[in-house]
């Protein structure tokens, strides 16, 4: 839950230089926004995250491709969860988003997902479960010879054609292919040709089927993404699934344009259910490692308890007549126990004499 804010944390991206379409700003950040009659509505609590400034900003860059999950890091704002999974809960897990974009003309809002093992001060890539996705190439490929692509302003679909169509009722926004490379679009090398994708390092989340309409509800849980997507909207060939252990793990969610609105995650584990899209969760509703912190809660009582004996026994006068009373009975019982071996030691020994007589 975004209204939870012990559930999660947020680490600010990089300052921008600026390019040919926007000039220099300042780290973005997910912030937590109220909602407005403009924005996204139909959040649990009417509040939710938000990459902020929305100022048309793009990750990794303007026109590049993501090639590996370190072209974030220090580059891209991220919302971060820490995930616990008990020896007992190890398996598959599947992550569920309750998310929407932030507008309905632009870039695309969209993000990234990670997940690393955490091992102490460390972090360690978690790769997803073997999948396939649509082959693609670069729009300039000369595998086809694109004119360029007809770039949809809701869902931010950009399918490429060999001609101009020339009829805005079939290609309202046609993008030639030079501007088309500058964002890095990519078309699709044929039907039915897919890509098997053996390790995931991460997941795409770009588009729904109704668009960036700004509601929540328009889709309750997202489920569908692209493995190692990097493309203007992703394929919903595929599900972001890991093969856990036990232990602590983080979920990152990387934006990959600003203006991309979160409300909230589900994490199922082996033999959960997919969220009830009629459930309405609020405030507090968020479960932060409960297994953990009952551990802490057990280890801290017994830390407790024996402080408070030991100040008993030792800080009061009925403690410490008790601790001395106890003390003298154990010295005393030690003497009796020495005392009856070394009787058993005098009889073993008249009982040789006797059998050697």
């Amino acid at each position: 839950m975004s209204v939870d804010k012990d559930a999660y944390f947020t680490v600010s991206g990089s300052a921008f230089a600026g390019d040919d379409h926007n000039g220099p700003s300042g780290p973005q950040e997910w912030t937590l926004t109220a909602e407005k009659a403009n924005g996204p509505t139909n959040s649990f609590e009417g509040k939710f995250l938000q990459v902020l400034p929305d100022s048309g900003r793009s990750y990794p860059g303007s026109g590049k491709q993501m090639k590996n999950p370190k072209d974030l890091e220090g580059n891209s704002p991220y919302v971060s969860f820490i995930l616990h999974v008990p020896k007992e809960r190890a398996g598959w897990h599947i992550l569920f988003v309750r998310w929407t974009g932030g507008d309905t003309v632009g870039g695309g809002d969209s993000f990234f997902v990670t997940l690393y093992k955490i091992k102490g001060s460390r972090r360690f890539l978690v790769k997803g479960e073997r999948t396939v996705k649509p082959s693609v190439v670069p729009i300039t490929s000369e595998i086809h010879k694109y004119a360029g692509c007809c770039y949809d302003m809701v869902t931010h679909a950009c399918p490429c054609h060999e001609a101009n169509p020339n009829d805005n009722l079939t290609c309202a926004n046609f993008i030639n292919k030079e501007k088309a490379s500058s964002f890095g679009a990519q078309c699709l090398l044929g039907p039915g040709i897919m890509d098997i994708v053996e390790d995931p390092r991460w997941y795409l989340f770009a588009g729904q089927e109704a668009g960036d309409v700004m509601d929540f509800n328009s889709e309750p849980w997202d489920v569908t993404c692209e493995a190692e997507g990097s493309n203007t909207k992703d394929s919903g060939h595929d599900f972001p699934s890991w093969e856990l252990g036990g232990g602590d793990y983080e979920l990152r969610l990387y934006a990959r344009e600003d203006g991309t609105a979160l409300d909230a995650i589900y994490v199922a584990g082996p033999g959960a259910p997919s969220p009830d899209v009629t459930k309405l969760y609020q405030a507090g509703d968020s479960t932060i490692c409960e297994a953990t912190r009952s551990r802490i809660v057990l280890y801290v009582g017994f830390a407790l308890g024996f402080i408070l004996l030991a100040a008993f026994f030792f800080a009061t006068p009925i403690g410490q007549d008790l601790w001395h009373s106890f003390m003298r009975r154990l010295a005393l019982d030690d003497y009796r126990i020495d005392m009856a071996q070394a009787t058993i030691r005098q009889y073993e020994g008249i009982e040789r004499l006797e059998t050697i007589g």
